[in-house]
């Protein structure tokens, strides 16, 4: 949010920090590269990044669009952004400097302890620690400070958002508009893809799908045993050579597996070969010439087959009586998650509400005990 950050005055610097952080750990050394001009050139060349900013909110899309390697899913790349995420913001606290000297927490500490670290320092960081450099080249402490950025209700976040990473998350395509909303995600200008080629509308909506892989040769990453592995059995000999020298993922390794960062996470799901839903069929039932309901139908089900020990599958939807704007997703199945429980119960069932004028959703639990009448309503990203 810009009028939550009025003291960043250029708001790119947090943006190529990070892209920078991407590129070293997704690719091999390279010694060629000897100017800042040249690496920035180069991690332009891998990554597309779109942009979707208003007035009020800064926001860029990174897509990994010419891959050195791809993940296995989306939970391990989620599992991997928060690692890099905890090992950047780790080494700002750990460094020491003339204007910087703290003593570094014993204990766990979470990426949101590190943060709380950190905020009293942030200005300071940003100032005065231009000339510390850290392991990354081309990064200083400086430039991981701008990652730190307050929200709209004045948080101090990450301005990465974690929550995308998750199975529950529906990804914009190139040039489209969220509802209601007038601000079109286009190619950045600020951050130009490969500039020396010319790419037609085509390929950039192609290079922006995140399921759309030119190369299936690539490697791929897992994450097995508690840290991240090559699978090179697709990969050609000249690939499987240069990866003998990938080295840079090995920090991230080497971090969690001495460091206390859990990559835990409600949302994610390392079963690459779970089925989306055990009850494909029960959408056959619904009706879908209800105004609207088929819009949503893809939302829901993400929801309810998020968890692989509870899933469940949309066995009816109506619209309100007295509020048309609002559907009633009934559930059956497993899912039987309470918000006020913050767990599953186990016989009762919920329904999952969508207002679609605001755009929000709620999920009910319909046990009379939780007597669940005060709805906690979220925004549908």
């Amino acid at each position: 949010m810009i009028h939550n950050n009025l003291d960043i005055q250029n708001h790119h610097i947090g943006p190529m920090c990070f892209l920078k952080i991407l590129y070293y750990f997704l690719n091999i050394p390279d010694d060629t590269i000897n100017t800042v001009e040249n690496y920035t050139e180069n991690v332009l060349k891998q990554f597309l990044v779109l942009e979707a900013s208003t007035n009020e909110k800064i926001s860029y899309h990174f897509i990994h669009a010419k891959p050195s390697a791809i993940f296995e899913n989306v939970s391990t790349l989620a599992i991997f952004i928060k690692a890099m995420i905890h090992f950047v913001l780790l080494s700002v606290v750990q460094h020491k400097c003339s204007m910087f000297n703290i003593t570094s927490p014993l204990g766990p500490y979470t990426i949101s302890n590190l943060i709380q670290i950190l905020i009293p320092h942030i200005n300071i960081l940003r100032t005065h620690c231009t000339s510390c450099q850290t392991s990354i080249p081309y990064i200083s402490i400086a430039d991981i400070a701008y990652l730190l950025v307050q929200n709209k209700t004045n948080e101090w976040v990450t301005a990465i958002d974690i929550n995308v990473y998750s199975n529950n998350q529906q990804f914009r395509l190139f040039n489209s508009i969220k509802y209601g909303k007038n601000n079109p995600l286009i190619l950045s200008t600020t951050f130009p893809f490969d500039s020396q080629l010319q790419y037609s509308f085509s390929d950039l909506l192609k290079k922006s799908l995140i399921t759309f892989i030119e190369n299936d040769q690539l490697p791929k990453i897992y994450f097995k045993n508690e840290k991240f592995v090559f699978d090179l059995s697709t990969s050609s000999n000249s690939t499987i050579t240069k990866l003998q020298n990938f080295i840079n993922i090995e920090p991230i390794n080497q971090h969690m597996k001495h460091s206390s960062f859990s990559h835990s996470h409600p949302n994610i799901n390392t079963n690459q070969n779970l089925s989306r839903s055990l009850h494909p069929n029960k959408i056959n039932n619904l009706n879908l010439s209800i105004p609207d309901m088929s819009i949503f139908i893809d939302f829901v089900e993400n929801i309810i087959t998020s968890d692989p020990s509870h899933q469940g599958y949309i066995c009816s939807c109506a619209r309100g009586t007295y509020n048309t704007n609002l559907l009633f997703f009934n559930i059956a199945g497993k899912y039987k998650f309470c918000p006020k429980k913050n767990g599953h119960h186990q016989r009762n069932n919920v329904a999952i509400m969508i207002n679609k004028k605001d755009y929000t959703y709620s999920i009910r639990c319909k046990d009379i005990e939780c007597n669940n009448t005060i709805l906690s309503w979220k925004k549908i990203k």
